[in-house]
C-alpha cells in the first residue's frame, strides 16, 4: 500500500502535466477557430502566432498570441489613428481598394475598435473540459500503475 501511495505521489505531476497539455491544445485550437469565426483572419499573422508555452515539468501552460495587435482584437481599442501601412495591407488582403485605407483609419480614430474576443472564449472552452481531462489522466495512470 505504501509503495502504491509513493508511486502515485511520484507520478501525479506527470499525469497532471499530460492533462494540462491536452487542455492547452484545446485552447490553442479554439483560439485559431475563433479567429476565423470572427473574421479576424486576414494575413494569417495572428492565427499563426497562437502558441503554447509551458514550465519545466509541464505543470503550468500558457496559450497566447505574439502578434502585436492581438490585444486590440481581443479587447478592442480606444480611438486612435492606426498605421496607414497596416490598414493598406489589410485592405489589399481583403480585396478592398487601398484608397479606403485613410477613411478606415479616420473611422478608427473617431470610434476606436470593438472587442472581438478569440482567446478568452477558447480558454473557457478548455476549462470546461479540463476537469474531465485531469480525471481521465489520473484514472488511466492509476490503472497502469496498479495493473
Amino acid at each position: 500500500m505504501q509503495r502504491n501511495i509513493r508511486l502515485v505521489r511520484e507520478k501525479f505531476p506527470e499525469w497532471l502535466a499530460d492533462a494540462n497539455e491536452q487542455t492547452a491544445e484545446v485552447v490553442r485550437k479554439g483560439a485559431r477557430r475563433n479567429i476565423r469565426n470572427i473574421d479576424a483572419y486576414a494575413t494569417g499573422t495572428m492565427y499563426e502566432s497562437i502558441e503554447v508555452t509551458h514550465s519545466p515539468g509541464g505543470l503550468v501552460f500558457a496559450v497566447g498570441s505574439t502578434a502585436k495587435y492581438a490585444p486590440y482584437v481581443e479587447f478592442g481599442a480606444r480611438p486612435h489613428f492606426p498605421p496607414l501601412d497596416a490598414i493598406r495591407e489589410w485592405c489589399r488582403v481583403k480585396g478592398i481598394p487601398e484608397s479606403a485605407a485613410y477613411p478606415i483609419a479616420r473611422a478608427i480614430a473617431r470610434r476606436g475598435l470593438p472587442e472581438r474576443p478569440f482567446l478568452y472564449p477558447a480558454f473557457l472552452e478548455g476549462m470546461t473540459r479540463h476537469a474531465k481531462a485531469v480525471q481521465a489522466a489520473v484514472t488511466g495512470g492509476l490503472k497502469r500503475l496498479l495493473a
